[in-house]
């Protein structure tokens, strides 16, 4: 009897600790990673040239980094080319500023990659 109430008491607070840390998780965009950060410390990294694109669309299989109690309305996926789970759920305050500023540093570092190409790799445009 005692080992039981002991093991629950345990298992309530393994999971009081685990509900209290995800609360603290953040996000960074740099300009090359998307982060998820700890307590200042990145803990899940994703290079910006593996992300395909950015929706608000849930999908069932994909790996998730939540930071809140009540995701519904705070979820943006962000689709990857490669990995296991293609589909990294965030949660960040406010999903659309996120949004544009992710689709803003993929734009630039999709610039940064045209001004390194030599000339001779360019496709010309179709003026």
């Amino acid at each position: 009897m005692k080992l039981a109430v002991l093991t629950l008491l345990g298992l309530v607070a393994a999971g009081g600790l685990f509900l209290l840390l995800a609360l603290q998780l953040r996000y960074a965009i740099t300009a090359r990673h998307l982060k998820v950060m700890l307590f200042g410390l990145c803990i899940r990294r994703i290079n910006l040239s593996d992300i395909e694109y950015v929706s608000k669309r849930q999908t069932t299989w994909a790996e998730k980094w939540y930071n809140t109690l009540h995701p519904s309305h705070r979820v943006l996926v962000v689709h990857r080319r490669r990995g296991w789970f293609k589909d990294f759920v965030i949660t960040p305050k406010n999903r659309y500023v996120c949004k544009a500023e992710l689709e803003r540093a993929l734009a630039n570092l999709q610039g940064a990659e045209e001004n390194r190409r030599p000339e001779s790799l360019r496709v010309a445009s179709p003026d």
